[in-house]
């Protein structure tokens, strides 16, 4: 049966539902995984056609080479990590520009367990630089480092430097206090490859700096951002940033200037909103939210609500275009989610719709808004502008029918729980350019997309489909068990 299902899909991706050829091509597709759970959440092209990936490995078996940092998988029960959620070791792997080889591949990780690789950046000598959220005492802190212990609480940070190659620590450091932690907002480098950490914290005392614009918690949990010295050494400056309920960060990015950039959720009616910025009210249940801070972390530039009367969440994670504006992916589930005149999307088509929202660079406005899904739930991230301007999305849906194009590559939903599926707008958000599904009669989810330099798209997420339409010759064609991760190389047809 599951034969026949390939087979099906195999015919989806070569020729869509109306005989018309997809503009994108499948150069290759690989699982990527082992008996146990894995998920790849972080991606990064070379300029040779090669391919960096941070995930979460909860398998022991996973495919290594000769001389890795850490060659074995070093937790224990995924299921004693972090309260409520699955854990193991980070996971970190360079594959060859045609999909077919492990270049460089390492664990990382204590006798307990780590959570995804949540931010991953190239320094300027191409070494490459994590953060993660760990339950593991024992993690290889390096000498000098700013914080030598776990902070006590049920998940503290980590952010760590390896080498380009993945067989040598350069340096590692915790950062956290004595409650939970996570850098679910990633990470930033700046040019003189100082690492900017977004996350949230419920510790009273977390180390923030002064002259920071927030140093004591506001609620039960507020968002932070830090900034660590290049050589994981010093705190230059930390905040937090929040109101008197629930806050959470789940994206930042850092403009030339040293302005820094984040989005998260909230359940606060009270966050420190500015005048004049784009909603300035508390919309509903869980709104979104978007705020600019100052260089040096002591001043609000702008900080702005996004949301309805339902539930809002910004998810993995938001683009900073050139002009200082912003765009914020996510889920609602809000009839009066905020959507602007001439949106492709302005009414919800099901309990949960995805929605994309351009934010001023003044954090004044709106500049479009609107949503994407069909009869079922979606969930939109990773907002990446193409080099001819256009706007690419990823994520996961179970609607059977999303509204796919006539060249999509796979113009029907694979089954199961869900689909992984990708989309293009146009730059005013006024137009669905290209969409399509990826996945097979399992469940699968896109996680993140990035461009090469030769206009090939690159695509990482986890699967846990037998059938996933992997290609001959890639690295791993049979499914490890479990659930596993995947890597997809579209490229331009007929190039």
């Amino acid at each position: 049966m599951l034969g026949l299902v390939a087979v099906e899909i195999a015919l989806m991706l070569t020729i869509s539902s109306e005989g018309v050829k997809s503009r994108f091509e499948i150069a290759y597709a690989t699982y990527l995984g082992g008996s146990g759970w894995d998920e790849a959440r972080e991606v990064i092209p070379y300029p040779d056609g090669s391919v960096l990936i941070g995930a979460q490995s909860c398998s022991p078996d996973m495919p290594m080479v000769e001389g890795a940092f850490q060659p074995c998988y070093a937790g224990d029960d995924p299921n004693l990590g972090h309260p409520g959620v699955y854990g193991g070791d980070c996971y970190l792997a360079r594959i060859s520009p045609d999909g077919s080889e492990l270049i460089a591949a390492t664990y990382f990780g204590g006798s307990k367990q780590e959570r995804n690789v949540y931010g991953m950046e190239l320094d300027r000598d191409g070494n490459v630089v994590i953060t993660s959220m760990t339950h593991s005492p024992d993690l290889p802190v390096t000498e000098g480092a700013f914080q030598a212990r776990h902070g006590g609480g049920p998940g503290t940070i980590f952010v760590a430097k390896l080498s380009g190659d993945l067989k040598e620590l350069l340096w590692c450091t915790y950062l956290g206090g004595s409650g939970d932690e996570s850098p679910r907002g990633g990470l930033a480098l700046d040019e003189e490859d100082n690492v900017y950490i977004f996350g949230t914290t419920a510790s009273p005392d977390f180390p923030t700096t002064d002259g920071a614009y927030q140093r004591r918690l506001n609620g039960p949990r507020d968002a932070f951002v830090a900034k660590l010295k290049a050589d994981g050494s010093e705190l230059i400056w930390c905040t937090l940033f929040g109101g008197s309920s629930e806050d959470y960060m789940l994206g930042g990015r850092l403009d030339r200037e040293g302005n820094v950039y984040f989005v998260g959720h909230t359940t606060s009616p009270d966050l420190p909103i500015t005048p004049g910025c784009a909603q300035p009210r508390h919309g509903g249940k869980h709104d979104a939210y978007a705020v600019k801070l100052s260089p040096d972390g002591g001043q609000v530039l702008y900080a702005t609500y996004l949301g309805g009367s339902g539930n809002e969440f910004p998810e993995h994670r938001p683009a900073l275009l050139p002009d200082g504006s912003l765009l914020i992916p996510g889920v609602t589930a809000s009839p009066d989610f905020p959507v602007t005149p001439g949106a492709y999307q302005r009414e919800l088509r099901g309990k949960n719709d995805a929605f994309l929202t351009k934010l001023s660079a003044d954090g004044s406005r709106f500049l479009f808004s609107t949503l994407l899904g069909g009869s079922g739930t979606e969930v939109c991230l990773m907002p990446t502008v193409s080099p001819s301007g256009t706007i690419f999305i990823v994520g996961t849906t179970s609607s059977p029918d999303l509204p796919v194009t006539p060249d999509a590559f796979q113009p029907r939903f694979g089954g199961g729980e869900s689909d992984g599926w990708i989309a293009e707008l146009s730059p005013d958000g006024s137009r669905l350019l290209f969409c399509s599904y990826l996945g097979g009669s399992g469940r699968d989810m896109i996680r993140s997309i990035a461009f090469g330099l030769g206009g090939e798209i690159y695509l990482v997420g986890y699967t846990f489909s037998e059938d996933f339409p992997v290609t001959d010759g890639a690295l791993q064609t049979r499914y490890g068990g479990g659930g596993d991760a995947f890597v997809v190389k579209l490229v331009p047809r007929g190039r």
